[in-house]
């Protein structure tokens, strides 16, 4: 700590290459009129000396006079007066006061590099170069050069809402807590906005604080996410665990297509009387069951998101294996390993996955689209172009998929969610070891299982009727444990005569040399 060196300051420290100072700030000292220099008052401030110079006034006024009395006070001989500050009671709220400051700069210092912007931001919530709001656009921007366009959007949509329900632009720099999140939140209950959705916001506004408080803008002591009762908690929104088919019903479905016999009528009047499972046109009808084959497709490619599908190439590792399985780097995923490679997956052609190919893919040819009607000419670098695509196509299979289940009396709706929880609850059920669910489905190493039990339903609702039923003693509930002679009783009767002779020889043979 050094020591003053003027009479118009009260403390002083250096952190890095900012020096800082408690004093009078006396550069206009016409602002105060006073025959006794000693007594003119002078704001309070904190000077911050890096090059340049930042004030930041504190909101107290002293004199000269007053500085000194404070600085040589030790509270020895000074009357305690109740609710009197003493010179030296003040002398320690100072103190502290400016402690709190140089942590703050210390901070900074340590989270990056510091400069008097930064420290300006830190205390006032604004800067002259960006704002929140700027920070939060600068990472969408970055997403969407990444060639992550849907997530992209995800993060303008939330920035949107937030700026909608806040009212808090760009002029309003850094001045976000939690009064500001949780208008936000009051403006999407006001909105009916669920649950789901209140949560992919609010992620997508923490990844923003994360960013501020990383680069200085914001202090780590200001940051309002959390479990505690003072902080706001992301919803986490209704678990799809439960959005599954069987392997029975995917059976069906595969049944359905090969077989082509679901009913789809024709039926080309808007009138309401038109069955939900109608088509306008034999061409609509092939579409149909194109939607199911490549619905059917995502659910035996490991669960492959559509983008996966539409991506997927007869590259060298499908000849080089003999035309057996496909391998290809998930889209989710590329550029967020450590190696940058992104997580493979390794796909085994089976028989009912080799049927759908030879019916509606390409011809094998190296470097080729296995289904190129997905994506046409657009080129596997335009992200935008792509994102654009597989959503329009995402919402046509819905569509279509919704017409098959109707047709044949279901009432659950499938979608590419579906196919991806359907892979792994059935092999989950199946007794698949959790290590080949996770390789297949392509998840981070950092998360393997923890992401993996996202998409599994840990029981099936046979299963827990099942389970259930000991509640009332029906004839298909599990079997409960027995006594140690039941149980021994039945293990006997397994046995043949034979067997049950040598048995009673043996247990004799035993009990005789015991005596």
């Amino acid at each position: 700590m050094a020591r003053p060196i003027s009479k118009n300051e009260l403390f002083s420290d250096i952190i890095g290459k900012c020096y800082i100072k408690m004093m009078l700030d006396v550069r206009n000292q016409k602002r105060v009129e006073s025959n006794d220099k000693g007594n003119r008052k002078f704001p309070l401030c904190i000077r911050f000396v890096m090059g340049d110079r930042y004030y930041f006034r504190l909101g107290e006024e002293y004199s000269e006079d007053e500085v000194a009395r404070i600085m040589a006070s030790t509270g020895q001989g000074e009357e305690k007066k109740n609710g009197v500050e003493r010179d030296f009671d003040r002398k320690k709220r100072l103190r502290a006061k400016f402690d709190f400051y140089v942590s703050t700069v210390s901070q900074l210092n340590e989270s990056g590099i510091l400069t008097l912007d930064r420290i300006k931001t830190a205390l006032t919530g604004r800067s002259e170069n960006c704002s929140f709001v700027s920070v939060w656009q600068d990472i969408i921007n970055e997403k969407r050069n990444k060639g992550k366009a849907g997530t992209a959007d995800s993060y303008q949509c939330s920035l949107n809402s937030f700026m909608q329900h806040t009212g808090l632009t760009e002029s309003d720099g850094f001045a976000v807590d939690e009064g500001t999140i949780n208008k936000w939140v009051e403006g999407l209950n006001r909105t009916l906005v669920n649950s789901t959705t209140q949560g992919i916001y609010l992620r997508a506004c923490r990844v923003a604080v994360n960013r501020c408080i990383a680069d200085g803008h914001m202090m780590p002591k200001n940051y309002m996410f959390g479990k505690k009762r003072e902080k706001i908690a992301i919803p986490v929104g209704l678990s799809r665990k439960s959005m599954f088919l069987s392997v029975e019903q995917m059976a069906e479905l595969y049944d359905h297509w090969r077989q082509r016999d679901l009913t789809l009528p024709i039926f080309n009047s808007r009138s309401k009387d038109a069955q939900p499972s109608a088509v306008k046109t034999e061409q609509q009808r092939e579409m149909v069951y194109q939607s199911l084959a490549l619905f059917l497709m995502q659910y035996l490619c490991c669960g492959c998101n559509l983008i996966d599908l539409a991506l997927l190439e007869y590259n060298s590792f499908y000849f080089d294996n003999h035309q057996k399985a496909f391998r290809f780097i998930r889209r989710k995923t590329a550029n967020e390993t450590s190696d940058g490679d992104g997580m493979e997956v390794i796909v085994p052609i089976i028989e009912p996955m080799r049927v759908i190919i030879d019916s509606l893919g390409a011809k094998p040819k190296l470097g080729s689209r296995v289904f190129p009607f997905l994506l046409g000419d657009i080129d596997s670098f335009d992200g935008e172009a792509i994102r654009k695509r597989i959503h329009q196509c995402n919402k046509d299979i819905a569509e279509r998929m919704a017409k098959v289940a109707a047709d044949i009396g279901w009432t659950v709706k499938p979608t590419g969610t579906y196919a991806r929880h359907s892979f792994a609850t059935n092999l989950h059920s199946a007794k698949l070891p959790m290590p080949y669910i996770s390789d297949a489905m392509g998840h981070s190493l950092g998360n393997r299982g923890q992401i993996t039990m996202r998409y599994i339903s840990p029981y099936t609702i046979d299963e827990r009727i099942k389970y259930n039923n000991v509640l009332m003693g029906l004839a298909d509930s599990p079997e409960r444990p027995s006594s140690k002679k039941e149980r021994l009783l039945e293990q006997l009767s397994k046995y043949s005569a034979e067997d049950l002779k040598y048995a009673l020889l043996m247990l004799r043979e035993r009990e005789l040399d015991n005596l």
